[in-house]
């Protein structure tokens, strides 16, 4: 053909493996066909369209990109069908069949139990009408996969999402889809309103009508959120970037406000306009953090000897306050002052919190108290077919003194659910770090909640370390806005190695981290040392570039054909999959690859778990390096960190690299261009994010 595939017409005489309607069967002649097929029928001929590959340990496949299916009318195979696919139909009821109606067996079958019930013998009416419904139903399932294929076919829904929409959706999908396809974006998880616009281009749907522009309004205020960490914007703001997006008047967009509003979908409060959700997590933070903040709670018997002045003052705080904030930069005293707050009420039932299993391992291995991730903190549930946190206002954590580190890292959604499952009467401490990035989803809650001034806060100034490292003394250098030191200090724990193309510094990462750290440092290429990179595309120092090539360098396990990960894989889970017990941001190790039966096995960490997940329908993605945003929280033995000008201004300012820095626990070497550190520690202009949570909290 002229695409380069070819055709394939054969009777499906067998099924080996179906499974999220991806089928592995075979021909009667012998092949295997393997392709995306709803409802597989057994003595069905079908066309397919697509390519002959040799699987390894396979042999020769046919894949499918689409198919044709036409019924049987051969005699012989009219009756192979009939005993495949309908309970009660043998040999002698089949031979019965097509004596008495020849080729037009299966429509009679379909469309007169009654007469055939009455012709006959051995088969009851009852009998008759389920024959005719199984029939029935596999001819629907046929229809309809080729009707979604029609739809769908050349847009950018995935196989994933296809399967989602059957699923949801049934019979029913082809038909829901014509009438508004922007109904995909809440229904089916991972099409958004860029694929929902496909779709209704494709299908010649009203690009000017309103489903469309309550689509992108939703879309923008999600796409603000995500991408730039806003809970709410500006009315004007809101309005110029949806025109943006729908190129339809600005009127058009601002008419959908209300009636947006009076659904439940957005809030517009003071010139600002929410997603709904937002506002009213926001409005929930700062009730609770008030309620927390005005309790009186019985003082505690904080001991001050041997502290700094800045750990006293917040010692004395932290004890007679309902709420407080402790924060500071790396070598500053945190975890110390930490302890000397738990130790200051000896009878209190104490819980310690981190947003990643990391975080919390290392408050643990700071405090020597068990820590737990918020999301197992808050005990998620699984009820239908979504997850809620059954720790809430009416069965709260159950904890006299709650400690929460790392909380720049928290957005507006988890501080909400984590705050309604605290109970009047307990005393919490807030602990971070302002000058690390900000989190990933909406939200700026460190910053706005010590700018308002309403929660009492100490920031620790004071380098409490006698000889605090390099590491320690760049952090503080490039918050403070000045150059790194390199080779000053007897600690050897920082250094720049200078290159200056970005295949050189490719090259000096790679034997960095295969052949110099475990010679020289005795380190685990995997598990002790993390590549931070700025990008996950773009660049040839970007996470999927470097990625690729530390797999080729680091795993000599052989590449199974169409499957992008091998055994001894490093791997980062990249949503919440609270059924599994794994949450974004987890690492593991690939253990197992089954191809035949289209599994992975990762043995995740902190704490350790082994998972099973589908081999291509997964949330994985390779973790020999990855970006600054997914190691927040964490820290690794050894950090590597490239910096070159082909990153661009826009991601290399200070805040990025203070924290990519300060995820270092022994040794970080920055690789690349020396010129280029000066200028990204005087971009300091951290993006401002809309939110009213300051006002509100005051």
């Amino acid at each position: 053909m002229r695409d380069g595939h070819e055709q394939l017409q054969g009777v499906l005489s067998a099924i080996k493996f179906h499974q999220a309607n991806f089928l592995i069967g075979v021909l009667e002649d012998g092949t295997t066909v393997k392709g995306n097929m709803l409802s597989p029928q057994v003595g069905l001929e079908y066309t397919f369209r697509g390519r002959r590959e040799r699987h390894p340990r396979w042999g020769e496949q046919f894949a499918f990109m689409d198919y044709r299916v036409s019924y049987p009318t051969d005699l012989d195979a009219i009756r192979s069908y009939l005993m495949e696919n309908c309970k009660w139909i043998g040999q002698e009821i089949s031979r019965r069949l097509v004596n008495a109606y020849g080729k037009e067996t299966l429509a009679v079958c379909k469309a007169d139990p009654d007469r055939v019930a009455s012709e006959i013998s051995g088969l009851t009416l009852r009998r008759a009408q389920e024959i005719a419904a199984m029939l029935r139903n596999n001819e629907a399932n046929e229809n309809l996969q080729l009707a979604l294929k029609d739809l769908l076919g050349g847009t950018k829904v995935n196989r994933r999402a296809v399967n989602q929409i059957l699923e949801k959706w049934g019979q029913d999908a082809p038909a829901l889809i014509r009438e508004n396809p922007y109904a995909l974006i809440e229904a089916i998880d991972g099409i958004g309103f860029l694929t929902a616009d496909d779709v209704a281009r494709k299908i010649g749907y009203d690009f000017t009508g309103a489903p469309r522009i309550r689509a992108g309004v939703i879309h923008t205020l999600k796409e603000q959120a995500f991408g730039q960490g806003h809970t709410c914007l500006p009315r004007a703001k809101l309005l110029a970037e949806t025109q943006a997006i729908l190129a339809v008047p600005s009127e058009r967009i601002a008419a959908e406000l209300g009636p947006l509003g009076k659904d439940g979908l957005v809030a517009s409060v003071d010139g600002f306009v929410y997603l709904k959700s937002y506002h009213d997590d926001e409005k929930l933070i700062a009730e609770k953090l008030k309620i927390l903040a005005r309790q009186t709670l019985p003082p505690g018997q904080p001991d001050f000897q041997g502290l700094a002045g800045d750990q006293k003052e917040a010692l004395a705080k932290a004890a007679s306050s309902g709420v407080f904030i402790l924060t500071g930069a790396p070598g500053t005293g945190k975890t110390f002052t930490i302890k000397r707050i738990i130790s200051s009420f000896p009878e209190a039932r104490v819980a310690l919190g981190a947003p990643t299993g990391k975080a919390a391992k290392r408050v643990y291995e700071q405090s020597g108290r068990l820590a737990l991730t918020i999301h197992k903190l808050l005990e998620p549930q699984k009820v239908g077919e979504s997850f809620v946190f059954t720790r809430n206002a009416e069965n709260p954590i159950e904890a006299d003194l709650i400690i929460l580190d790392e909380v720049s890292m928290v957005d507006t959604p988890l501080m909400a659910r984590f705050l309604e499952a605290v109970a009047p009467g307990t005393r919490l401490i807030l602990v971070g770090d302002t000058y690390q990035l900000p989190s990933v989803g909406p939200g700026n809650i460190l910053k706005d909640l010590i700018a308002s001034g309403a929660i009492p806060s100490t920031e620790l100034t004071i380098i409490k370390r006698q000889d605090e490292g390099l590491i320690i003394r760049n952090c503080h250098r490039i918050k403070n806005g000045q150059d790194i030191e390199l080779g000053n200090s007897t600690a050897r724990d920082f250094f720049f190695l200078r290159r200056g193309d970005e295949e050189a510094l490719q090259e000096t990462i790679l034997d960095l981290v295969s052949r110099r750290f475990p010679d020289s440092y005795k380190a685990d290429p995997l598990k002790e040392v993390q590549v931070i990179t700025p990008l996950r595309e773009k660049t040839a120092l970007s996470c999927k570039a470097l990625n690729d090539l530390f797999q080729q360098r680091l795993n000599p396990s052989p590449k199974i054909d169409g499957v992008r990960f091998k055994v001894g894989d490093k791997v980062i889970q990249t949503k919440n999959q609270y059924d599994l017990d794994i949450i974004n941001g987890d690492i593991g190790y690939v253990r197992d690859i089954d191809a035949r039966e289209r599994t992975i096995t990762v043995a995740f960490e902190n704490p350790e778990r082994v998972v099973q997940l589908p081999l291509h329908q997964n949330d994985l993605e390779l973790a020999y390096a990855i970006t600054c945003h997914k190691f927040q929280g964490s820290e690794a033995r050894i950090i590597v960190v490239p910096i070159h000008r082909s990153f661009g201004p826009l991601i290399m300012q200070r805040q990025w690299l203070y924290t990519a820095v300060s995820r270092a626990r022994e040794v970080c070497v920055l690789v690349g261009q020396r010129e280029e550190i000066p200028k990204i520690i005087q971009r300091n202009a951290p993006q401002h994010r809309y939110t009213r949570l300051q006002e509100l909290v005051r």
